[in-house]
């Protein structure tokens, strides 16, 4: 016959079952609402060019994980790929810069260069940076990392890239796509990091502007 003191023990038991079950759920829920929050920040203010509209990359003048300047005519007459990033960010910005790394290797032998923009310049500093980009073997003739003014980052991914960038409370946000900068200096196109696919047509349109060459 079960005592009251077992009777309580299951009880309690099935209580601190119940409450780690419902913590668990909560959790997933939270997770799934911060990613679809996310995932329409990182669409609502971005724009799908026209392959009729030639939009240039505005002027910039920020700072290599080197601690020398960059310019935007520093990459003039260059094939860039693009994106905006920050070193603590705990989701896509590691999958995000994996994926850079592989572009470099893939293309290694041609003149293809990439340039990641922290929206996190505060804490970004060059030396973090150079941390970050070693830790991806960055080459840093190619792959420039750039900090610089917060406002000024945020102006270029905005107004200049048409990406979305800004804060959720303390959160960091910003858009998971690359831009594929032509050597004319116009945006060719936009491709989403995490689509296989659209990867794809990133690396056929790679291959297309060095025919061009």
């Amino acid at each position: 016959m079960e005592t009251h003191t077992e009777a309580a023990g299951n009880v309690k038991r099935k209580l601190d079952k119940s409450t780690l079950i419902w913590v668990v759920l909560g959790v997933i829920i939270i997770g799934i609402a911060g990613l679809n929050l996310w995932s329409v920040f990182d669409t609502k203010s971005e724009v799908q060019l026209s392959k009729t509209t030639a939009v240039s990359v505005p002027d910039f003048r920020l700072t290599t994980q080197n601690g020398e300047p960059l310019t935007l005519s520093d990459m003039k007459g260059k094939i860039w790929v693009a994106d905006f990033i920050f070193t603590n960010c705990p989701t896509i910005c590691p999958a995000m810069t994996q994926e850079m790394a592989r572009l470099q290797s893939e293309f290694v032998a041609d003149p293809v260069y990439f340039v990641s923009f922290s929206v996190d310049p505060e804490r970004d500093t060059s030396r973090v940076l150079s941390r970050y980009a070693k830790a991806y073997g960055a080459d840093d003739r190619r792959w420039h990392f750039l900090t610089g003014d917060k406002a000024a980052i945020y102006a270029l991914a905005e107004d200049g890239f048409s990406l979305a960038a800004g804060h959720n409370g303390t959160e960091l946000l910003h858009s998971t796509r690359f831009v594929l900068v032509a050597p004319d200096g116009n945006i060719h196109d936009y491709y989403d990091s995490r689509s296989k696919p659209a990867l794809l047509r990133l690396r056929r349109d790679l291959k297309a502007l060095l025919k061009n060459e």
